[in-house]
């Protein structure tokens, strides 16, 4: 291929091979410098395609390990989560343990206070918990990806701590309580099987151990008052003996265990039945004036131990 310049136009040769007729072709120089000057600006075009499809795709690159990262960030969110709920339920369920051990402080607590009518604490122990569960704000997240280096896992772990060491000393603390319960609910029974309030209302007319003539001494104490008067049971027990007693008219005899007997005699009207178990405090028969009498009146006596003491030493 030969190129001849002559005045504004190219001359091209072309030649096959040695046996053919050469081809001649002229090119006006200004189109081949056109030809020239686009073939220039569709390189730099392309050129500065490509530099923008690498830029891109670095942009594209980056976005993708930064999408990465924020995947890689949740999963450790939730990983996170998952610990905090399942640390959340192990103090849920001790806390349970706790308040099953705090219920029989509460127990003897109510009990003490039946005893004394003072003290204690009025509403009911509970263990307070809260869900630890929280929504992640990303939107105002620092970007960090935490490895179980947090606060709220530090606290629930100090938590869980204290937990178990109440709960390992708990078991010795309710043996000791029921211990304590069992000794005040047998108080209780006894005090309840105890005489130690005023079996009618009226006025002491006689005295224990008065002497009444032919060696005989009172075995009791006489509250004189109207016929009818409510005479109530000073214990809790089980009726002995209810009916006609000679000269002690009609009578009746409660039998409350711990070696207490009361007896009560000169009744106009017995309203228990023998086998009954009384209260302290109930209504069992009327004061009257059967029997020797001379006049209304509630004879009432305080057996100890088959002994008959002083029933004052009974009475508020």
């Amino acid at each position: 291929m030969n190129l001849h310049k002559k005045d504004n136009h190219f001359t091209i040769l072309v030649l096959s091979n040695a046996n053919t007729k050469i081809r001649k072709f002229q090119i006006n120089y200004n189109w081949l410098r056109v030809i020239f000057i686009t073939l220039g600006l569709f390189i730099i075009v392309v050129a500065v395609l490509v530099s923008n499809l690498f830029i891109m795709k670095d942009q594209l690159n980056n976005k993708i390990a930064e999408l990465d990262r924020l995947k890689e960030k949740i999963n450790y969110k939730e990983i996170e989560i998952a610990n905090l709920e399942l640390k959340t339920e192990e103090i849920k369920v001790k806390a349970k343990m706790l308040e099953d051990y705090l219920s029989q402080v509460e127990d003897l607590d109510k009990m003490v206070r039946s005893i004394t009518g003072k003290g204690g604490y009025d509403n009911s122990v509970a263990i307070y918990n809260t869900d630890l569960n929280a929504d992640i704000d990303y939107a105002n997240d620092t970007g960090e990806i935490f490895y179980y280096d947090f606060t709220d896992s530090e606290d629930l772990n100090n938590i869980n701590q204290i937990l178990d060491d109440l709960i390992a000393k708990a078991p010795d603390i309710s043996l000791k309580l029921s211990e304590d319960k069992k000794h005040m609910e047998d108080h209780i029974y006894q005090v309840e099987h105890t005489p130690s309030i005023w079996p009618t209302k009226g006025v002491i007319s006689g005295f224990f151990n008065e002497y009444r003539g032919k060696g005989h001494r009172h075995g009791g104490v006489d509250i004189a008052d109207k016929v009818g008067t409510d005479v109530n049971s000073t214990a809790a027990g089980v009726v002995i003996f209810a009916g006609r007693n000679k000269g002690f008219g009609n009578e009746i005899i409660i039998h409350h265990g711990f070696g207490f007997i009361t007896v009560y005699a000169h009744l106009s009207k017995i309203l228990v039945n023998v086998g009954d178990e009384v209260q302290k405090g109930q209504l069992i028969g009327k004061m009257g004036n059967t029997g020797y009498s001379t006049g209304p009146h509630l004879h009432y006596e305080v057996i100890k131990d088959n002994i008959q003491v002083n029933p004052l030493d009974y009475l508020p």
